[in-house]
């Protein structure tokens, strides 16, 4: 094993070199295409998994987009809008 010591902001410029998976390209989509202002709105079926994993989803594609998002969910529905 080889161990190599760098700094911390060549640690911080590091990205991922893996292609993103296609359901983070498709939640990154939800979120450009939701205009300045308006709620996004997610009814989430049985496909889409658990509405936490939906919340969860959103939150990592927003910081990825390095996009501030605010989440609210209401049973099977996720709310989501550009936060600060």
């Amino acid at each position: 094993m080889k161990v190599e010591f760098i700094t911390t902001k060549e640690a911080e410029n590091i990205r991922r070199t893996m292609p993103k998976s296609k359901t983070m390209l498709e939640y990154e989509g939800f979120i450009k295409q939701l205009p300045v202002g308006q709620v996004g709105k997610f009814e989430v079926t049985p496909k889409d998994g658990k509405p936490n994993l939906v919340k969860s989803r959103l939150v990592c594609a927003g910081k990825s987009l390095g996009v501030g998002i605010e989440i609210k969910r209401v049973g099977n529905v996720v709310l989501f809008w550009r936060g600060k």
